[in-house]
């Protein structure tokens, strides 16, 4: 593996710590990664967890005023549902890489995650209700079967 390679899977080991619900963990687990130089293992392995976490948060923090600052949307949201809008910008930023720098496009990347995640949710429930239709006619012949 090239040094270029090897500082790029590092990137992008960071990269996914700092966007995880446990960023020591998840650097922990990246530097257990038998592609990358042992160096390079050591030095994540001795990163500071204290320092990881508060950079982790620090991240999360910015992340969170860019898009409250872009989107009056989310704004209403978390004004309406601290709780619920908290759950669902939590996985936000765990499945979407933070490559916004200003508030606008935070915004543009929050809603275009929502309809991603409502288009799942829609096509999951129709699955559901197309199973229930299912079953429920499976019921219906079985008793029509029964009466006859």
């Amino acid at each position: 593996m090239t040094a270029a390679r090897a500082h790029a899977l590092v990137e992008q080991a960071l990269a996914r710590a700092l966007m995880a619900r446990d960023p020591v963990l998840a650097l922990r687990r990246a530097a257990r990664d038998a592609r990358l130089p042992a160096a390079m293992r050591r030095a994540l392995s001795a990163c500071d967890p204290d320092g990881l976490r508060l950079s982790a948060l620090l991240v999360l923090k910015l992340r969170f005023e860019r898009l409250m600052r872009g989107s009056p949307e989310a704004q209403a949201w978390f004004d309406r549902d601290a709780a619920g809008f908290a759950r669902a910008f939590r996985r936000y930023h765990s499945q979407v890489p933070p490559t916004a720098f200003f508030p606008p496009a935070e915004a543009r990347l929050f809603r275009a995650w929502l309809g991603r995640r409502g288009a799942r949710a829609r096509r999951r429930d129709h699955r559901r209700q197309g199973a229930q239709l299912l079953s429920g006619t499976r019921r219906h012949r079985a008793r029509a079967g029964a009466m006859f």
